[in-house]
């Protein structure tokens, strides 16, 4: 399938919180297993958020992590010092050709990758 846009963490927390602005493309969008991982192991989970969390995935597009993947993220770990979650986040929308939805400043600087932010109710 192709994706048109993959969210990053920070966006499916603001959309969860209600902390949106404008509203989520309508369009095809996925998400990187590592954002799953980062939302589904907060300490502070309760059952009922894990269930929102857990359906609310349920309705985009999950993306694994594959050695092109991998080796995507090694590339921009290397050249952009970015943490691990963060370089497979962005390894995975190159690898998948689509937008990255992040309100992560540092991330709108990478040249592999178009990123677009969305803004937060101040």
């Amino acid at each position: 399938m192709k994706l048109d846009y993959l969210i990053d963490t920070n966006i499916f927390i603001s959309l969860m919180n209600e902390e949106l602005d404008e509203p989520i493309p309508e369009d095809v969008i996925g998400y990187s297993i590592i954002t799953a991982i980062e939302l589904l192991s907060f300490n502070r989970l309760n059952q009922e958020e894990e269930t929102i969390i857990q359906n609310s995935l349920k309705t985009l597009e999950q993306i694994i992590l594959t050695a092109s993947i991998a080796e995507k993220t090694i590339q921009l770990r290397r050249q952009y010092r970015l943490k691990v979650p963060d370089a497979i986040v962005c390894a995975t929308a190159w690898e998948c050709e689509c937008i990255l939805l992040t309100n992560d400043k540092q991330l709108a600087n990478i040249n592999e990758i178009q990123v677009i932010s969305l803004k937060t109710k101040s």
